[in-house]
C-alpha cells in the first residue's frame, strides 16, 4: 500500500491517512472484502504512530468502511453490510452544505459548482 502523509500540512496525520485510505478505495485499489496491513505493519510503512493508524482505523470503522476484528487485522466491509448508510449520507449531505455554502460566499456560480461536481461524480464513479 502507497501511504504518502504531507508532514508540512495542517491536517492531522490520522486524517490524511484516513483520507487516503477512502481514495484508495474510491479508485479501485482497494477492494470491498480485502484485509488492510495490521496497524502496526501500516505504522511500520508510513512511519506513524502506532494510535495515529489505529485512530484513522477506529473512524474509518464508524463510517461502517471497514470491521476491525481483535487481535487480527482490518478488513473492508461488503458495501452493501453496511448498517450506517443513513448515518453516513446524512454526514455527506452536511458537508456538502458546508461546500455550497463556502462556494456561494467565494461567488462561485451554480453552472460552476454543478461542473466540478460533475466532474468528481465521473472521476470516481466508473465502472470498475
Amino acid at each position: 500500500m502507497n501511504v504518502k502523509i504531507d508532514i508540512t500540512s495542517n491536517t492531522p496525520f490520522y486524517q490524511q491517512l484516513t483520507q487516503q485510505l477512502l481514495l484508495a478505495i474510491a479508485t479501485g485499489n482497494l477492494q470491498y472484502g480485502d484485509q488492510l496491513p495490521s496497524i502496526r505493519d501500516l505504522a511500520g510503512q508510513t512511519n506513524l504512530n502506532l494510535h495515529t493508524v489505529h485512530k484513522s482505523y477506529k473512524e474509518l470503522q464508524k463510517k461502517g468502511v471497514i470491521t476491525i476484528k481483535p487481535r487480527s487485522k482490518a478488513f473492508l466491509i461488503n458495501e452493501n453490510a453496511t448498517k450506517t448508510q443513513n448515518a453516513n449520507l446524512l454526514q455527506i449531505a452536511m458537508k456538502l452544505e458546508q461546500i455550497i455554502i463556502e462556494a456561494y460566499v467565494l461567488g462561485i456560480g451554480e453552472q460552476q459548482l454543478k461542473q466540478l461536481f460533475q466532474e468528481g461524480l465521473r472521476k470516481y464513479y466508473t465502472e470498475r
